[in-house]
């Protein structure tokens, strides 16, 4: 965004006075990337589709289970992830979708 090299070991209140973005600000735009990036691979027929859709056999390390990038996009839209995905294969739908959780968040905060 701001052509700032990772090995320019600046802190991130740093970078946002930078670029003159607020956290909150940041962090909507990469839901809404993120978002946009889902829809994007599951409209197509893709080794990353493939591979974000995918399971793993056997047995899972002890403890709490890690965050999933599909779990942050259920958290983020507040769907469950079978029902995001009919919605991603409608653009229109998705792009609302899209659009009606950023204005729930921004009134929120």
């Amino acid at each position: 965004m701001a052509r700032i090299s990772w090995k320019e070991k600046k802190k991130k209140k740093e970078l946002l006075g930078e670029i003159g973005l607020k956290h909150t600000e940041l962090l909507k735009t990469i839901k809404t990337r993120q978002l946009a990036y889902y829809g994007h691979i599951r409209r197509h027929q893709s080794l990353q589709k493939f591979i974000m859709e995918g399971k793993i056999n056997g047995k899972r390390q002890r403890g709490r289970k890690r965050k999933s990038w599909l779990g942050n996009i259920e958290e983020t839209t507040i769907r469950r992830i079978n029902e995001c995905c009919e919605v991603a294969l409608n653009r229109e739908e998705w792009r609302r979708t899209i659009a009606s959780n950023l204005w729930q968040e921004t009134e929120q905060q």
